[in-house]
């Protein structure tokens, strides 16, 4: 069934850059005139409606727009008022005249659905991501009419993929609602659309084979049921099938093969009793290689990973260290890669759970300091030698031996050993003169991250630090939506700063839920935190704690006169003597008064009884009159007007009925 236009209007097709947002999204920007006209337009058939129906009344005749059903969100989101439906979705369909003799060449061009993102884009045109163009078979520049439709929400989605490499993907049905969640608005038979995937350096491609209720379907906001299919028809498993990784044994010895640049990734799994891991690599017949391990990236690189050795071809065997505490509780699986440098190299890789690695001892470098009393140091290879053999050790010594001009290492005169060795003229990394290519590879190469490529960093070094912690494509473990997938940029709020979530997490943790206790939409970065308050109550409730008066604060009510906590009482306490709490009525007047009119001055304040709480919260940035802020302070000094009235020294004062809202 063919879905009606009920608005459309033509513009030029243009690309938008790609950013975390566009990407692999469908959202398309619209120009700001374009949402006028669709209330334009929806305002005249809602008169024309109104009018006709009146008449039809009128007449005793059936109306012709009866009212929504309430039943249906969708219905009723379109009802007659000026509001418009959530989600806007829009159909593209080409409107460029086509040579004859170029039909051929566009014969490709489709229509496509999608939402929208903003309603910013440059007048008279809309502005599509380059994968929805490319996917339509449009063209910068191309006449498009944006059809603004309504189709029903989906039910069943049967998803072919069209890469092999969805087999490797663990929870494949995760990254596929984690994506459809944040990038797509709508679905329709025959489209392709891509999902990155956190550790692949390409996107997985699925194809919509089928629909439920129609071939156009709404996903947003829905419980949409998806199959998945392979190309040849058969059904995706949900663990990951991949013979190019192999499986570490400890005890085990593996002999691996690589070429420079090429790597061979093996899975390892630790125990969760085991303390410490070391993984063991030794090159055969020179050659060198690099060790790299992560526990979310499987394509381990030398700048995707989370443990790295990059020693020198001098330095054998390689050691990885891997400690139970730098795992995360309930995860046991590590990526483990073996990357070669330069020519091709053989290596065995072993794997040790809790080896201790001996210390290296400086016992005897600090003790070959100490000259004795009959002792004298040698000028060319600092050993100690006693006085009455010192000239013919050092004659000898000179005659055989030769000292490093950079570092007190001795060689033997004329040796390979010493004429291979080597020292860096950037820092003082030493050597041999095979290990001169890789450490200025690694330590003084400038290279670029791909998610600045303006920004240069000095060193491969310092360039994996960058994309282990802030790098908005650090590959992450989302905590709410369970997948891997890029962190995204850096928190710009003090909420986000203060949990340490980036653009992602901060985004899926947006989400509302309701709670299962007193049925109040939460966000989900806050169901833990809310359902402490839970516990808190049923806590108190359950030693009879009696709270602070203070309407904005949760503690234990404190010995002080006004009933407040420690907290809240604090800033009206005062040392002078007052024995009828005159003083104190006044200074929380004043506070109060002030709290009023002026505010807290606090940009996280939320106390719709201060001014700056107003203005966070509202946007209402009209202070109260000092009348109105006093009105306001009448009930609450006139509940508190007993404080003074004792009996056997027992307060009379009701606090349950005091309505105070003090900023804390």
């Amino acid at each position: 069934m063919e879905l009606s236009a009920e608005f459309s209007r033509v513009l030029r097709c243009k690309a938008v850059s790609q950013t975390s947002d566009t990407i692999y999204s469908d959202k398309v920007y619209l120009p700001s005139s374009f949402l006028s006209s669709l209330l334009d337009s929806r305002n005249r058939t809602n008169n024309q409606n109104s009018a006709h129906n009146q008449f039809m009344a009128a007449h005793h005749r059936q109306p012709l727009h009866t009212p929504p059903d309430t039943n249906n969100a969708s219905d009723y989101a379109f009802g007659d008022s000026d509001q418009l439906p959530s989600p806007l979705i829009f159909r593209l369909v080409q409107r460029s005249a086509v040579p004859p003799s170029e039909k051929a060449k566009h014969a490709d061009r489709k229509t496509v659905y999608c939402g929208v993102r903003e309603f910013s884009s440059e007048e008279g045109h809309v502005g599509v991501p380059e994968w929805l163009m490319r996917d339509a078979g449009l063209v910068a520049g191309d006449s498009v009419a944006v059809e603004f439709v309504r189709p029903e929400k989906g039910l069943f989605a049967q998803l072919q993929a069209l890469d092999g490499a969805a087999k490797q993907i663990g929870d494949l049905r995760a990254l596929l609602e984690a994506h459809m969640r944040s990038k797509l608005t709508a679905l329709a038979v025959g489209e392709t659309f891509q999902v990155p995937v956190g550790g692949m350096n390409r996107p997985l491609s699925f194809s919509v084979v089928a629909l439920e209720p129609m071939n156009v379907v709404d996903i947003v906001d829905t419980d949409l049921s998806v199959d998945i299919v392979h190309a040849d028809g058969s059904v995706i498993n949900s663990h990951m099938d991949d013979d190019s990784i192999g499986e570490l044994v400890p005890g085990v010895a593996h002999n691996v093969e690589v070429t420079g640049g090429q790597s061979r990734i093996f899975q390892l799994h630790i125990p969760a009793q085991i303390k410490s891991t070391d993984v063991v690599v030794t090159c055969q017949s020179g050659g060198d290689v690099s060790v790299c391990a992560s526990r979310l990236v499987r394509n381990v690189s030398i700048l995707d990973n989370t443990w790295f050795d990059y020693s020198l071809p001098s330095q054998q065997p390689k050691r990885l260290r891997i400690e139970h505490n730098e795992l995360p509780s309930g995860s046991n699986n590590v990526y483990v890669s073996i990357i070669g440098f330069a020519a091709a190299t053989r290596a065995t890789v072993e794997v040790h759970f809790d080896a201790h690695r001996k210390a290296e001892s400086t016992v005897l470098a600090e003790t070959a300091l100490e000259v004795g009393s009959n002792e004298s140091v040698c000028t060319n290879c600092g050993s100690n030698v006693p006085k009455d053999r010192f000239i013919m050790h050092q004659t000898v010594c000179e005659r055989h031996n030769s000292k490093c001009q950079h570092c007190p290492r001795v060689f033997k005169r004329g040796s390979v050993e010493f004429e291979q060795h080597w020292h860096c003229n950037i820092c003082t990394e030493a050597g041999d003169v095979d290990d001169r290519d890789k450490h200025i590879y690694f330590s003084h190469t400038p290279h670029a991250c791909s998610c600045n490529p303006v920004h240069m960093y000095a060193s491969v070094i310092e360039l994996t630090a960058h994309r282990r912690t802030e790098c908005p494509e650090r590959l992450i473990e989302c905590q709410y939506c369970h997948t891997n997938v890029a962190q995204g940029s850096l928190p710009t709020t003090a909420e986000a700063i203060l949990r340490g979530q980036h653009e992602h997490e901060w985004s899926c943790g947006s989400r509302s839920i309701s709670c299962v206790k007193c049925k109040a939409y939460v966000p989900i970065r806050q169901v833990k935190t809310h359902m402490q308050l839970h516990e808190m109550k049923e806590q108190r409730a359950r030693a009879n704690i009696v709270p602070c008066v203070n309407r904005e604060c949760a503690r234990e009510r404190g010995d002080n006169p006004l009933g407040l906590c420690a907290i809240c009482f604090g800033p009206l306490y005062s040392g002078q003597h007052d024995p009828d709490n005159q003083r104190l009525l006044k200074r929380l007047a004043r506070t109060m008064h002030s709290q009023l009119t002026s505010g807290c001055g606090s940009k996280q304040c939320k106390n719709l009884h201060c001014a700056s709480g107003r203005a966070n919260v509202s946007n209402d940035t009209v202070p109260l009159t000092q009348t109105a802020a006093a009105a306001m302070l009448i009930p609450v000094l006139k509940a508190y007007a007993p404080l003074a009235t004792a009996t056997n020294g027992y307060l009379i004062i009701d606090y349950s009925g005091i309505d105070l809202h003090l900023c804390i």
